[in-house]
């Protein structure tokens, strides 16, 4: 599921936390008929990869997976979408792009990605086919990147909050802004504030050390978690980017808060997922709340003005996808080509070694350029059967083409 199938109020119930997801990914591996299997979540999408030839069944443990495991079960079936085959390539590689993020173009989710992908590599979960698709998907968005720009590092989830909450305010001018959390979201949301104007943000966390570095790097002062309460009264705006199971900010906290207030507006931009920000709060006077469902809108004029890089990028993703599909249908018979490369190779040698071994033998020192030649004619010889058989995974002929091969050379016999 994704934002483009599911509110922000179905995604946070499906959200698993990065402390758990290599515990996850092998539970996914054991509990699902996956001879490969990755989890990717986000603030915006959880998303299960799978490799199987187990068909039917490995999609149908997938989907429960996702509902008895990871969520609740309160998501509904327009909420989870399916994929199979290329489309899943396709998919990740717009994914790993930031073709199909909310914000089109971030940087935060290529990151996201690899993490999701080191996760799965510690969790044993992945093998041939996941290993090569996450790395041609790295690979993707390194040409998407460098070939049209998207991708810079200024285009974020947390910088078009700030957008939106500009919208709100004229300016940042006078105005108190609090950071809640010091991860890379509270971090680009603070670039962003300082460009906008912002003079002095607080930032607020559970360790004050990542506070105070933060507040270091982009300018601001910084206070410990238990300094939320007093900041909430002095507050104009309040960005929050913690991962916890439950909300930060409550009704309670801020009923608390208003007093002290005066009547002064607050704009709450809630960025975690599960939501740091209790949605009851919306209720209070002069309380104004904004989540990452509302920041689409505001995301989707970013979008439009960078059209013409994403058709660019768009052509990159299905290029390379044409190509990892590709090596996906040779695959099955890289033992044929490994093992007739390798008969041959046995071959050749075992003839430079016995001509080096006859009486009136050239010198040993000319060996070693020998046996290069020999593997120079192999290399050769097959090359144009390997480009064929290729060639034939393309259209569906391979698997004749592969067992004539094995036929002619002789690869189903015992060496003599």
């Amino acid at each position: 599921m994704s934002y483009r199938t599911a509110p922000v109020a179905v995604r946070e119930r499906y959200a698993v936390p990065a402390a758990q997801i290599v515990e996850r990914d092998a539970k996914l591996l054991r509990s699902v008929s996956l001879d490969e299997g990755a989890i990717l979540s986000t603030c915006n999408r959880t998303e299960l990869l799978g490799a199987s030839r187990a068909g039917e069944p490995a999609l149908e443990g997938m989907h429960r997976f996702l509902r008895e495991e990871l969520g609740d079960g309160s998501a509904s079936a327009s909420h989870v979408y399916e994929l199979r085959g290329g489309d899943v390539v396709r998919h990740l590689f717009r994914v790993a792009g930031g073709l199909d993020s909310m914000v089109l173009g971030e940087a935060q989710i290529l990151g996201q990605l690899k993490l999701a992908y080191r996760a799965a590599v510690e969790a044993r979960s992945t093998g041939p086919v996941l290993n090569r698709l996450f790395q041609h998907a790295f690979h993707a968005a390194k040409r998407i990147r460098s070939e049209t720009g998207l991708g810079a590092a200024t285009v974020s989830v947390a910088r078009v909050g700030v957008q939106l909450v500009g919208e709100v305010f004229e300016s940042f001018a006078g105005k108190r802004v609090l950071l809640v959390g010091a991860g890379e979201m509270a971090e680009s949301a603070l670039f962003g504030l300082r460009e906008a104007g912002a003079t002095d943000p607080c930032v607020v966390n559970r360790t004050l050390a990542a506070a105070v570095e933060l507040a270091a790097r982009h300018g601001g002062s910084a206070r410990p978690l238990d300094a939320l309460a007093e900041e909430l009264e002095r507050a104009d705006v309040v960005i929050t980017s913690v991962s916890l199971d439950r909300p930060i900010i409550g009704r309670p906290e801020l009923e608390r808060a208003l007093p002290n207030r005066r009547g002064r507006p607050l704009l709450l931009l809630d960025l975690g997922i599960p939501r740091n920000v209790d949605p009851a709060v919306q209720e209070l006077e002069n309380v104004y709340v904004y989540d990452l469902d509302d920041l689409e809108t505001t995301a989707e004029r970013g979008r439009a003005s960078r059209a013409a890089a994403a058709d660019r990028a768009g052509a990159i993703t299905r290029a390379e996808s044409d190509r990892f599909l590709h090596w996906l249908e040779v695959l099955p018979h890289a033992p044929t080509i490994r093992e007739l490369n390798q008969r041959l190779e046995r071959l050749a040698l075992d003839e430079v070694r016995r001509i080096m071994s006859r009486p009136g033998a050239p010198p040993e020192s000319v060996q070693p350029e020998l046996e290069r030649l020999a593997h120079a004619i192999v290399a050769k010889l097959l090359h144009r059967p390997f480009e064929e058989l290729r060639r034939e995974a393309s259209n569906g002929g391979a698997q004749y083409y592969a067992g004539a091969l094995r036929e002619l050379f002789g690869l189903e016999e015992e060496d003599p």
